[in-house]
């Protein structure tokens, strides 16, 4: 793969690390001479408290009132030893870490006893706690833009406060701020979704203020913390946005870019105050790749389609759908149930409760539903909301809540219910289903809604309705009708692909990006639908310089609380095509096979989560590909930002214009000022070989800039160990047959972690085989 690779420089991006360059004794030191001379010390207790009998098996809310109550018993205690030392400080000021030693859990707390040294004796074992708390004790100090919830172990940055619909309650939405510090002495900031729910006082039992809790102040109103609900569920601010005035410095300060900037700059200063020894690991490419991505992945021949939108299709949907998918390679296209809906959807609005629920009701008996496994499925599914999609359960009350939190629940939605019925690992066969939500089936729309397969690039508003209605003549028949009334009529009517695409080109109208990735993912499980039922159905790929490499590629899901999952799938690479050649699911003969599979420090019986490997047998190696908060970076643009803000020079738009360009975003997406035309940057990867045992690699994303990104830009690794745990060196990694495979198997738009990232065919293979 060597001789493919372009040696070049990119310009630096910064990114959420630094690297300690002091020992961690040294750390320590340091800071406990910070806290002194700010007359502050570190108190520490053993927690004696009795927890919960068997909590691992209790439900989520049983656990959840568990830590509540270990939160508030821990405050107390703390208070306790600052009013004996004559200290006297507010319940919800109070903030603690705990930390673990030989055995036992131990109360961190930040006290007015500067001599308190103790603490030092844990700091080796329980650095990023210890540090965490200093740096919030630290942050706090400082005048943040931001309100903050101050009294947990974490430190939550507000972004949102809202009243339930009741008016009772507050739900508070921000993002975790919490510092990783790896055994590589590495810190990397992160920010993690946190929403919780705050009640007022009133809603209370105890009239004892002081043991309500943690407190926020909305509308002159004390609300006190109630329970944590699930983030997941709502992303309320943008990693980036662009404003038609390039200096909204005030919509600019509400972006998690901006935020990113000046907590890493926060962090620096705290360091520099501290005196101890960092640098910035800002991300440079000094290598590139380019055009290695899979491109040629087949469409599905035939497909049938379950309608679980809550609304038949009538005939027009239906030839709309089929002429729309014969453009893109579906010769044969059925309806399951003659097209008509399998579920109704109605919204339920229940007095007292805040969260969304649906009454759902199957005209199809769900359980009913057989699937055929020479065939390929897309379902097209209601969106209950916007970040559960589809996904909800049913609760005892009869009614479907939209939750991604549905693995230990019996009743779930129709989508869910097939994944499960027809799983890979229990079943022994693969079906190949793929679903989409749209918030309603529309043939056409304009781009932003969730709700159409096709969206059109240019306003509505601009086509000449004269022309269109000229052009679209010999399918309206003569009807006088709206622009989407239009083009749907040709759509659904024009059979010649040469005309179709031509109209497309002309009234600049695409498929969705959601529906894109949609139709790769058929592409792809049809694939392995045909290569498991004929080992000599080869997918071909670019031609390496090796004839043949055969390998595994494994994929452990260990979920807390849940059964460890796995697969090995044994693939051949011959001649440019890779094919299928085995697959192992039994999970005892895998951990007996790969012994370097890594367990949980706490429990060695259970695997670590999210395990994904190459794995060379003849070589006897092994090849680890992940993205994780406490080893790989989050670029979080260029250097400089908040300096450039705050002398007002800073242009927040899209511009690229040279060495003096005002670019906000991570640098090293335009790579150099030489690269030209620019969109060359998104069929690049942009590898750094800098390091000596590991791989760092970032890919643009494949589409251009939007006005506003919701998430950030992930960089990935690639480590190498022999089974004898011997580190394999940099240049060897890069030169291996399987790194090569593995960047010769990319594919984008689609296999995402978050929206800016792409991996590889081969991990997706093994990930679908558990969760398809």
């Amino acid at each position: 793969m060597k001789d493919k690779i372009t040696k070049e420089l990119s310009v630096q991006s910064r990114t959420n690390q630094l690297q300690i360059l002091d020992t961690p004794e040294e750390v320590a030191e340091k800071l406990f001479r910070y806290l002194f001379n700010e007359n502050k010390g570190i108190g520490h207790f053993s927690l004696q408290y009795q927890p919960a009998q068997d909590k691992d098996n209790e439900d989520e809310d049983s656990q959840a009132n568990f830590y509540k109550k270990r939160h508030k018993f821990i405050k107390t205690q703390i208070q306790e030893r600052l009013s004996a030392s004559g200290e006297t400080q507010k319940y919800s000021d109070i903030y603690y870490f705990l930390c673990y030693a030989n055995g036992q859990t131990h109360v961190l707390f930040i006290s007015n006893n500067k001599n308190h040294s103790g603490w030092k004796q844990f700091f080796k074992d329980n650095k990023e706690r210890i540090f965490n708390l200093v740096f919030k004790f630290y942050i706090l100090s400082q005048s943040l833009s931001l309100e903050t919830v101050n009294g947990f172990e974490e430190l939550l940055l507000v972004h949102s406060q809202k009243l339930t619909k009741s008016k009772d309650a507050l739900r508070v939405w921000g993002q975790n701020l919490l510092i990783k510090y790896n055994k590589h002495n590495v810190l990397s900031l992160t920010l993690s979704r946190k929403s919780r729910l705050f009640f007022p006082k009133d809603q209370y039992s105890t009239v004892d203020t002081d043991s309500l809790g943690e407190v926020v102040v909305y509308k002159d109103k004390e609300y006190y913390f109630e329970r944590d609900l699930d983030a997941r569920r709502k992303n309320d601010i943008n990693f980036m946005q662009f404003d038609k005035d390039h200096k909204n410095y005030e919509k600019f300060q509400k972006t998690q870019l901006y935020h990113y900037q000046n907590l890493m700059t926060q962090l620096e200063a705290f360091l520099t105050k501290c005196g101890i020894l960092f640098k910035p690991l800002h991300f440079q490419a000094d290598h590139y790749l380019e055009n290695p991505f899979i491109k040629n992945i087949e469409s599905v021949e035939s497909l049938e389609i379950i309608n679980n939108t809550g609304n038949d299709f009538n005939e027009s949907d239906q030839k709309f759908l089929k002429n729309f998918l014969k453009h893109q390679g579906v010769s044969i296209l059925t309806f399951y149930n003659y097209g008509k809906t399998v579920s109704t959807y109605e919204k339920i609005e229940i007095e007292g409760e805040d969260d969304t629920c649906w009454r759902i009701t199957e005209v199809v008996p769900w359980s009913d539903i057989k699937l055929d496994k020479e065939k390929n499925y897309l379902v097209i599914n209601k969106v209950l909301e916007e970040e559960a999609g589809s996904m909800a359960y049913q609760r005892n009350d009869g009614f479907w809540y939209p939750s991604t939190k549905i693995d230990n629940k019996d009743k779930v939605d129709l989508y869910s219910q097939l994944k499960r019925r027809f799983n890979y690992l229990k079943t022994g066969e693969f079906f190949s289903t793929q679903g989409i939500n749209v918030s309603e089936f529309r043939a056409i729309g304009d781009g932003k809604s969730a709700s159409s397969v096709l969206v059109i690039n240019t306003d509505i508003k601009k086509i000449d309705q004269d022309i269109l209605r000229l052009d679209t003549q010999d399918f309206t028949g003569g009807e006088y009708l709206d622009v989407e009334g239009y083009i749907s009529y040709y759509l659904r009517g024009q059979e010649d692909s040469e005309k179709w695409k031509k109209f497309c080109e002309n009234y600049k109208i695409k498929i969705s990006p959601e529906f894109q990735k949609v139709l790769i993912e058929l592409g792809i499980k049809n694939w392995i639908r045909q290569s498991l039922e004929n080992p000599g159905f080869g997918l071909p790929i670019i031609p390496q310089s090796f004839t043949e490499k055969q390998f595994f590629t494994i994929y452990v899901r260990s979920p807390r609380k849940k059964e460890a999952k796995a697969v090995a799938v044994e693939f051949l690479y011959k001649d440019g095509y890779i094919y299928i050649k085995n697959i192992m699911r039994d999970m005892k003969e895998i951990e007996n096979k790969f012994r370097f599979l890594r367990r949980q420090k706490n429990k060695p019986e259970k695997l670590i989560d999210d395990q994904q490997y190459f794995v060379d047998e003849s070589e006897q190696l092994y090849i680890s590909c992940y993205t994780d908060d406490m080893y790989t970076p989050i670029l979080i643009g260029r250097n400089g930002i908040i300096e450039d803000m705050g002398n007002e020079t800073l242009i927040i738009n899209r511009q690229i214009l040279g060495d003096n360009s005002s670019r906000l975003l991570p640098v090293v997406s335009y790579y150099n000022v030489d690269i030209k035309p620019i969109n060359r940057i998104q069929n690049m990867i942009c590898l750094d070989l800098q390091k000596e045992t590991f791989i760092q690699y970032y890919i643009p994303p494949a589409k251009s800039i939007e006005a506003s990104i919701k998430r950030g830009f992930r960089v990935y690794h690639l480590i190498g160990k022999k089974y004898s745990d011997h580190s394999i060196l940099t240049f060897e990694i890069i030169e291996h047959p399987i790194t090569a495979l593995h960047f010769s198997t990319l594919t984008q738009n689609v296999l995402k972690i978050s929206d800016n990232s792409q991996s590889s065919l081969l991990q997706k293979v093994a990930k679908v085989l558990i969760e398809n």
